[in-house]
């Protein structure tokens, strides 16, 4: 599925569109034409990864509460796979049912934008 993006992806702010996949239902993939991330979605691993969003970019996001939504945070895939990072403090959100995402940046909370992995899922 291609995804519209309403608000940049910090750093890549050419990209203005997205092709979506899912891994599984943890891991996600977004690729555009010069960038490819790897996405993992918080509320599997985090109990209460909490946020607002801010009106503008609830507007720009058309977020309401019939649409289908995801949030996703992006990955720094390392070896060990346990070692990879996640940035928390920069979530993508994803409208599924207008088809559109864009990332917000989090200010006042606790989040970090390189959370190890390994502090949410512990080895088998």
């Amino acid at each position: 599925m291609k995804l519209k993006v309403v608000l940049p992806i910090l750093g890549f702010e050419d990209e203005t569109e997205y092709e979506f996949n899912q891994i599984d239902d943890y891991f996600y993939q977004l690729k555009g034409k010069k960038s490819l991330f790897t996405c993992i979605n918080p509320f599997k691993i985090i109990k209460d990864y909490d946020f607002e969003i801010d009106d503008e970019s609830s507007k720009k996001l058309k977020l309401s509460d019939d649409k289908e939504l995801l949030v996703l945070n992006t990955m720094v895939l390392k070896e060990p796979f346990l070692e990879s990072t996640i940035n928390l403090a920069a979530p993508i959100i994803v409208n599924l049912t207008d088809k559109i995402l864009g990332q917000i940046i989090l200010s006042d909370y606790p989040y970090s934008l390189e959370e190890p992995l390994k502090n949410f899922i512990k080895e088998a």
